[in-house]
């Protein structure tokens, strides 16, 4: 019966349509929210302009809306978040809309400061192309008297550029704020991600810049992230059925944290991390209705180590996901195969799978996307 089912699947289903979503992403060892070198349409938020690359389609990410009462405070395959959206196309003119996307980063500082994570976000789109290719975003989210929180308000903007092999963005927190029944206050002072890529020959390199501070008013207790990296990727078709993706990129982490900030604390010393992952990826299209896809990543070197302490490694940083895309004409099921660590990395990567593959939980962070 089982075999009948699996035949009847593959008989359904048509021309194959283009992959596209977190689940892809993170199976090939990337962030989520976009990739400098993989064609994916989650780079929509890493540069708006991307947006002119990806149209006409609605994307879906399966998720839990809640955790404890409050939502999930970083996006994960154990603890996915969901959210989707509509794309569309008129002309050189490109627009529309996604629900309830998020920042780890932000969620991840106010989580530590016993805040509210983000939620119901609002993310509008526009892009075109007059030569150059341009997009710009506006995030929006409020939230008002619930059960545990006053008032909780965020606004940001994407704006971006694609001028042939070359392109930039820059990514602007406006407001980011979150006021707890619990006496808890979070106040995000800035935040901003700017960055660039140039295609170099067969290389995509890459480089960008994150910065957030934020406050917690009621325990008087500042924290701040700042992130850089610097990198290359390349993406190679070995055959008609299977993509080669590399990565070799350095970065560096500062986190300082007060006390009053209990999940990240440094004891308000910089606490800096520097990595040099290489990430090897492969997708393969095992047939005209399934893509099976996997990565490994290691830091060739890594230290860890608070300001004017001493120098650490760190260890077990071998990640290896694995992923399959069902495709069904113009819709595609995307998802990460078997079960994921609960822990997640601010940076590319992530938790990867546990190694088991079992019938029960054959997938997990389950995406779908159709193309019109």
């Amino acid at each position: 019966m089982k075999k009948q089912i699996v035949l009847g699947l593959g008989l359904a289903v048509m021309a194959a349509p283009a992959l596209a979503s977190k689940a892809r992403l993170q199976a090939l060892g990337e962030d989520t929210n976009g990739s400098f070198y993989i064609n994916d349409n989650r780079n929509i938020f890493l540069n708006a302009a991307q947006l002119n690359n990806h149209k006409n389609l609605v994307t879906f990410e399966t998720g839990n809306a809640t955790n404890n009462g409050l939502l999930n405070s970083q996006d994960s395959a154990a603890a996915a978040r969901p959210e989707g959206g509509v794309f569309f196309n008129q002309g050189n003119l490109s627009y529309g809309v996604q629900l309830n996307n998020a920042s780890n980063t932000s969620n991840l500082l106010r989580a530590s400061a016993g805040a509210s994570n983000e939620q119901n976000n609002v993310d509008a789109f526009v892009a075109g192309d007059a030569g150059v290719k341009w997009g710009a975003n506006l995030t929006y989210g409020n939230t008002t008297e619930s059960a545990t929180i006053n008032n909780d308000k965020l606004l940001r903007t994407r704006l971006g550029v694609i001028a042939g092999d070359l392109e930039g963005f820059a990514n602007i927190s406006l407001m980011n704020k979150s006021e707890m029944q619990s006496g808890k206050n979070f106040n995000g002072k800035q935040g901003y991600q700017i960055g660039g890529a140039y295609n170099l020959n067969a290389y995509k390199v890459f480089a960008e810049y994150r910065s957030i501070k934020a406050e917690e008013k009621s325990a008087s207790a500042d924290a701040s992230i700042g992130l850089w990296r610097v990198g290359a990727g390349r993406t190679d078709k070995l055959n008609d059925k299977a993509t080669l993706f590399t990565k070799l990129e350095v970065n560096r982490t500062t986190l300082n944290a007060d006390a009053g900030f209990s999940g990240v604390s440094t004891g308000g010393k910089d606490q800096i991390t520097t990595n040099v992952p290489l990430i090897v990826g492969l997708e393969h299209d095992a047939a005209s209705w399934l893509t099976l896809r996997g990565s490994v990543s290691q830091s060739l070197y890594s230290t860890v180590a608070l300001k004017s302490a001493s120098t650490t490694n760190l260890q077990n940083t071998t990640v290896v996901n694995a992923g399959a895309t069902l495709k069904f004409g113009e819709m595609s099921v995307d998802g990460v195969i078997g079960n994921t660590d609960a822990t997640s990395a601010i940076i590319a990567g992530g938790a990867g799978t546990t190694g088991s593959l079992r019938t029960d939980n054959i997938m997990s962070r389950v995406s779908m996307t159709y193309r019109f």
